[in-house]
């Protein structure tokens, strides 16, 4: 499985310095400048990151300015969420990303070097010994021993010339010591990397990677003083402890529940939690220590005071992904867990609290508008309505002079740099706020069931359907195109109706699982079919990116979605878990949580920054921009859920197997599939 998991957005905490404070600057919902081909525009924002879950400059304002418990601040933040206690004896593996398609060379200056399973490598006590593992085909590998990290005077010489297996182990024979010289080393272009634990040399499936194994409290130690400063801990007469030990429990959580991939559960970098190990030796002879030393005591009794705390789920037990960033500006994003006020945020320190930039015309030019010409103005059309400004933005309206692009405020914000999805442009608008347009019509969609019936839905259009008792197969899968649909049989046959044209089939051919669902291509000039084992079959202008067809599963794939611009795609099995392929990005997954009930089908962002999953029992998970919108048990709706669907406007369908569709955020539901459906409901879709 490609597992990624989501960022933990706070490495700009470390030797963050004030700013001046700037004041709140009060402006409407919507606004935008109106100049005439600016050559820059000016930005007031607030926070720093996603403001999912805890804020940690918020985390610290209410310890040292509140006089909160660390126990307060994740209950604030965590809402939904208790205290627990991770497994005893619970192993971390931890990707070194820097080593991603690289050989693994490891280091060991007294000697104290092990190979599991044995292969060919004994170092002798007291002898500085490394050995190079090189990937050579697929769960086969050749081994070389030398002195030093360059292979030393007598170069790398064959130890075992192939090994086979899907991991190659390089351990610590001394075992877990605090002891620097007992660790191993790992090395890299410019030093070597101390690590706590054993590094394994992991087969991917098409390359290599490096992976740390060392145990949970270890793992957090090396987490903590990279996400929240080791010196916060001294602020407000040592009250500063308090978010020490908040982040503590935050980065335990979060990893436990994390899922990044199939040989590694999480990774160094801040697409998870930032992890660097003991300390760094710099060719240069520069010597950095990143924990265990005077200097880290306060983040060091932070990870003990707190030792196997975690957060769990009240609904379900299982270990919450306690998302944090940097600053959330005073308020909460909300998504897994409920928004709420964060006024810790305003701690004097803070120089994210309130921020402002400049940006250059030709990069928004750049970014959203390449061929529409020059730009004529910013325009927020859409907010959150949570906390100052009206909220974080969740749509902006770039004008240029040859057309206009919409983005959502995370892709505006992402691509010119911006700290956060909370800002105003122009120093922020004092004028009156225009009238706001008329509300959209309601996008039409169309409801196939098991029996080939489609009924359509809010003007969408009827082109008919699919006897599917005629056809010898029942109806599975519904994907729309421009003027029509397709209709996927159990039998691997797609069905064109309307403008559909049909690019395709799997009718008559063996499948090792049968296809449950497709989707068209951007262009509407393809598609792609999807079997439960996650096999993925292109048609038309669809190209393949992988499946899991070869892969076996922990649960059966359930529901596909492809990334708006057709370069890659999104996998989810029963159990929540993402594979990613293309340019398909990971933003999350339930693959570690207890679930009520298994997931059954998901949906992508219109701008593919995130996407929804949903349950069978209608629960709904959010992940990337996707914002959490409400969900049928949210409802006291106790039917089976059988589809999602994105709303093109924001927002979201759900239906149920009697036939009911359910409208969240800004979807409108027209109604059930209606009186005269005979079978139950499997596919919905909105019309293009």
């Amino acid at each position: 499985m490609r597992f990624r998991a989501v960022a933990a957005v706070a490495v700009a905490l470390v030797g963050a310095v004030a700013g001046p404070s700037l004041p709140s600057v009060a402006a409407p919902a919507r606004g935008g400048i109106a100049a005439t081909a600016p050559a820059t525009v000016s930005v007031t924002g607030h926070g720093w990151g996603h403001g999912r879950g805890m804020g940690q400059w918020g985390a610290l304002g209410y310890a040292i300015d509140h006089g909160w418990t660390y126990h307060q601040i994740l209950d604030h933040y965590y809402g939904g969420t208790v205290a627990g206690q991770a497994p005893a004896g619970t192993v971390m593996t931890v990707d070194l990303t820097r080593f991603d398609g690289q050989d693994t060379i490891v280091y060991q200056s007294q000697g104290k070097l092990g190979m599991a399973p044995a292969a060919g490598v004994a170092c002798a006590a007291g002898s500085p010994c490394a050995v190079r593992i090189t990937r050579t085909g697929a769960g086969t590998w050749s081994i070389y021993k030398g002195t030093a990290c360059s292979g030393g005077a007598g170069g790398w010489v064959l130890a075992t010339a192939s090994f086979a297996g899907p991991n190659v182990g390089v351990l610590a024979t001394a075992g877990p010591s605090d002891n620097v010289a007992d660790m191993l080393e790992v090395c890299e272009a410019s030093g070597a990397r101390t690590l706590r634990g054993d590094v394994w040399a992991t087969d991917t499936g098409t390359s290599q990677a490096t992976v740390n194994h060392l145990p949970l409290e270890s793992y957090v130690r090396g987490v903590v003083p990279n996400e929240s400063p080791a010196s916060w801990g001294a602020l407000g007469g040592g009250q500063g402890e308090q978010e020490l030990m908040a982040q503590a429990v935050a980065a335990r959580s979060y990893a436990l529940a994390a899922s990044y991939s199939a040989w590694a559960k999480t990774c160094d970098s801040t697409t998870c939690q930032v992890y660097r190990g003991r300390a760094f030796q710099g060719n240069d002879g520069s010597y950095v220590d990143l924990e265990g030393t005077p200097a880290f005591s306060a983040s060091d009794q932070a990870v003990a005071s707190t030792a196997g705390e975690v957060r769990l789920s009240a609904a379900s037990g299982a270990a919450a992904l306690t998302e944090y960033s940097a600053s959330t500006g005073g308020y909460t994003a909300g998504g897994t867990f409920p928004a709420v006020p964060d006024d810790g945020d305003a701690t004097a320190a803070n120089p994210n609290h309130t921020w402002t930039a400049t940006v250059a015309a030709s990069d928004i030019e750049a970014a959203f508008g390449p061929s529409l010409g020059a730009l004529q103005s910013v325009e927020v059309t859409a907010r959150n309505g949570l906390g100052d400004l009206g909220g974080r933005v969740t749509s902006v309206t770039v004008h240029f002079a040859n057309g206009n692009a919409t983005v959502s405020g995370s892709a505006f914000a992402g691509a010119l740099g911006l700290r956060s999805n909370w800002f105003a442009v122009g120093g922020g608008v004092t004028a009156p706020a225009p009238a706001p347009p008329p509300p959209p019509p309601p996008a039409g969609y169309h409801v196939l069931t098991a029996d080939g019936s489609v009924f359509a839905f809010q003007g969408a259009k009827g082109f008919g359907s699919l006897i599917a008792a005629y056809a010898g197969t029942t109806a599975v899968g519904l994907a729309e195109v421009t003027g029509g649909y397709w209709v996927l049989g159990a039998n691997g046959g797609v069905y064109a109706f309307g403008s559909a044209v049909p690019h395709g089939t799997l009718k008559g051919i063996g499948l090792n699982a049968p296809p449950f669902a497709l989707w068209p291509t951007p262009t509407g000039a393809g598609y792609w079919v999807v079997a439960h084992d996650g096999g993925v079959f292109s048609f038309g202008d669809a190209h393949f990116f992988g499946s899991t067809g070869n892969l076996r599963l922990n649960k059966p794939v359930v529901g596909m979605a492809p990334t708006p611009d057709g370069g890659g795609y999104w996998l989810v099995a029963a159990d929540g878990g993402i594979f990613t392929f293309g340019d398909a990005r990971f933003f999350g997954s339930t693959g570690n949580l207890r679930l009520n009930k298994p997931i059954i089908a998901m949906a992508p962002t219109p701008g593919g920054g995130g996407y929804w999953l949903v349950a069978s029992d209608g629960g709904v998970f959010s992940f990337g921009d996707a914002t959490y919108q409400g969900s049928l048990p949210g409802s006291n709706v106790h039917e089976a859920a059988v589809a999602i669907a994105a709303s093109p406007s924001g927002g979201y369908l759900v239906a149920t197997a009697p036939g009911h569709v359910y409208g969240f955020g800004t979807a409108a539901a027209g109604g059930p599939a209606g009186s005269g459906a005979k079978a139950a409901t499997v596919s919905l879709a909105f019309a293009r």
